[in-house]
Formats: C-alpha cells, sequence, structure tokens
C-alpha cells in the first residue's frame, strides 16, 4: 500500500482485516496490553483495539508527534533511525504508585505507520517487547502487500 500518495487512512478490507486480527491477537497474549493502535505518521489512527474517541485520537497524535521528534532529534544528532520510543504516563499525580501508571510504547511500521501500545507494568518486558517487533514487521508486511511473517507470541 502506497501511502505516501495520500492514501493516509485508505486499508483494503483485506489489509484491514488482518491487521486488526494482528492487534487483538496481541492484546489477548499479554494481559499488560490495555489496547493497540495502529497509526498512520499524520497521526490518523488507521485500526485499534481501543474505542475510537477523542481521547484516542488525542493520544494517537501526540504519540505520533513524540515519535517523530525523537526521529527528528535522533536523526539531526547522527545516530541513525529511532527504532522505539516509551512514554510513562501518570494517571492521577495524587495516586504515584503503579497502578496509576500507564506505558505507551511506539515502534516504526515502515515510513508511514507507528505502532502504539498502552500497557501496565513497571517496564517493558522482554516478552512484550519482542512481541511488539514481530507485530511491527507482521504488519508492515501487510501494508506493503507482501507475504507476512508467522505471528508467534512470546507472552503466550
Amino acid at each position: 500500500m502506497n501511502m505516501e500518495n495520500g492514501h493516509n487512512n485508505m486499508l483494503s478490507d483485506e489489509q484491514r482485516a488482518l491487521v486488526t486480527r494482528c492487534l487483538w491477537s496481541l492484546q489477548e497474549a499479554d494481559l499488560s496490553i490495555e489496547g493497540l493502535i495502529l497509526t498512520h505518521v499524520r497521526g490518523v489512527a488507521m485500526t485499534s483495539t481501543m474505542h475510537h474517541n477523542a481521547s484516542t485520537q488525542r493520544l494517537t497524535a501526540v504519540a505520533v508527534a513524540m515519535f517523530l521528534l525523537g526521529e527528528h532529534t535522533s536523526e539531526a544528532w547522527g545516530n541513525g533511525e529511532s527504532l522505539e520510543v516509551h512514554v510513562r504516563v501518570q494517571l492521577d499525580p495524587k495516586k504515584p504508585d503503579t497502578m496509576a501508571m500507564r506505558y505507551v510504547s511506539m515502534r516504526p511500521v515502515g515510513p508511514w505507520a507507528i505502532l502504539l501500545a498502552v500497557h501496565s507494568g513497571d517496564k517493558l518486558s522482554i516478552n512484550l517487547e519482542a512481541d511488539l517487533n514481530t507485530a511491527a514487521a507482521y504488519l508492515e508486511a501487510i501494508l506493503d502487500n507482501q507475504p507476512p511473517p508467522p505471528l508467534i507470541w512470546q507472552s503466550i
């Protein structure tokens, strides 16, 4: 799929089904995941396991902006491309325990998309990190109309 030519939110029905199935499969495999979003680099959610509302769209836009800022900074410093970005969000400043914390981990999916994972836990587990990388490779293949690699989750 050539997203560069203005098809920023257009997935074929088959692509949308495969992408959505991948996101739900990953979320079911890891109980720390609260939601997944595949978004275009322009900040428009292409599909998600989260309810599509104003809050989700704001999260998508802010996360994409942060990812692109990190990528721009990395390139400006001559350190190459961004491979991942993690953000820790405290939901209630009056409750600084981990139950009030959520994390947003971001992975590039080719040059035009970003995978966002909202999850709990005090850090990104090795299994979740591997699973996000697996999902990103699968999603990139789907978006490029290539045969996808198998989806084998480490979190199961």
